[in-house]
């Protein structure tokens, strides 16, 4: 019984199980390793934030020189005016912007203390969280040097948010996870579409369906699942908007052709995938591990700002990056159609680069395979050809179906 034991276990686990031990060791402890890093330093740094000085006392400049002193904090923007500082937080220029008010020397001369208004934008939560805290610590260690020990609050702040009045933080966390899990399934998708001729030997089948056309091979395995997918998309993401405020057109046509890019993106890479190694379950298991945790570097959840270089990069190719951030600002208002233009721009470049990589090594494949298949004899039927071994198959099915009855 021990021999058996190990014996099956020898057969399951090391016998050219690659993508298994890819999902057992890689998948697991390589993302949790990777993202240890990334959550595990002793603070967040460089988080963008702008100032608008509306007082400009010996107050104001010490609480700017103190904020800009701070590592967490980053001044990227000296605003002139409201307008532009919610701008800028609506372009993901700024996550948090700061107002020195008018008021606030001469309140902390009547022994008043000063509020100072924080506005942090209205959809990422952790980030605000991390941003607000610092700003707290920086403004109270100002006042603590101002009053007395006994003056509790020295320095009050009010949090403000942008775009996000009703602070539904789960709303845009809903639209982020079906962003999320598209992203990942129309790898998949991909992935089986572009295996399947390959797992069952009948590229030569679809390629005398397609008329010996690789164009029209390609088009007709991938252009129908893109469409499904991006109706899909579409329809999932207007029903989780209900949980927010109405979905204008504009929003609509913009975050549509965003989406619609992403699952090229993804198709494309899903095709290379399996073009490069030519086996569904490895490319399976590579679509799993890059598209599994991209919601964890997507911006929605931890800040990308404050992630090391190398995540950044990473999460800079991601697909699912840039249409979070166009269903961000869109949701903002008409006032985010022109930096989501800029981002739906990038996006067709990534689609396009996808698209061409993936068919380029797809017909590669393809032709490999062809090649390879029709080193075996063939029977011509009328509708095509098809192989000994497929027709000794058959033949083995009727005997047996024969002798059962």
């Amino acid at each position: 019984m021990l021999k058996g034991l190990l014996k099956t276990i020898g057969k399951i686990y090391f016998g050219h199980k690659l993508v298994l031990w890819m999902i057992l060791t890689v998948l697991p402890v390589g993302v949790s390793v990777f993202m240890l890093e990334m959550f595990s330093s002793e603070i967040v740094q460089h988080i963008p934030v702008g100032i608008l000085k509306q007082d400009h006392s010996q107050l104001a400049d010490r609480l700017e020189r103190a904020i800009q002193s701070s590592p967490v904090l980053d001044v990227k923007v000296n605003c002139h005016d409201m307008s532009e500082c919610e701008h800028a937080v609506i372009r993901g220029d700024l996550q948090t912007f700061i107002v020195l008010p008018t008021d606030l020397e001469r309140r902390a001369l009547r022994l008043e203390a000063p509020v100072i208004p924080v506005y942090s934008s209205g959809q990422n939560y952790l980030t605000n969280m991390f941003a607000t805290k610092e700003i707290r610590a920086v403004l109270t260690d100002v006042g603590s040097e101002l009053f007395t020990a006994s003056f509790e609050d020295p320095i009050k702040t009010e949090i403000h948010s942008v775009g996000n009045i009703e602070g539904n933080y789960q709303g845009f966390l809903a639209l982020g996870l079906v962003s999320a899990m598209f992203h990942l399934a129309a790898m998949l998708v991909a992935v089986y579409i572009a295996s399947f001729p390959l797992r069952d030997k009948r590229v030569r089948e679809f390629y005398q369906y397609a008329e010996r056309s690789w164009v029209t091979l390609g088009v007709a395995s991938f252009v129908p699942a893109v469409i499904i997918l991006w109706l899909e998309y579409m329809g999932c993401y207007a029903y989780t908007h209900r949980m927010l405020m109405p979905m204008g057109f504009e929003e609509f046509v913009m975050v549509s052709v965003a989406q619609l890019l992403m699952v090229i993106c993804c198709v494309g890479a899903g095709m290379v995938f399996v073009g490069v190694t030519g086996v569904m379950r490895i490319a399976t298991g590579v679509s799993g591990v890059i598209g599994g945790p991209a919601f964890a570097f997507a911006g929605q959840t931890f800040p990308v700002m404050a992630m090391p270089f190398a995540v950044r990069c990473f999460a800079f190719l991601l697909p699912l990056t840039h249409v979070l951030r166009v269903q961000s600002m869109m949701l903002l208002g008409d006032v985010g159609m022109a930096a989501s233009w800029e981002v739906v721009k990038l996006m067709a470049g990534m689609a396009l680069f996808w698209t061409l990589f993936g068919c380029f090594t797809m017909v590669l494949r393809w032709k490999y395979r062809l090649k390879h298949d029709s080193q075996m004899p063939v029977v011509v039927e009328e509708d095509g050809e098809i192989t000994v071994d497929a027709l000794f198959k058959s033949v083995l099915e009727k005997i047996r179906r024969r002798k059962h009855d």
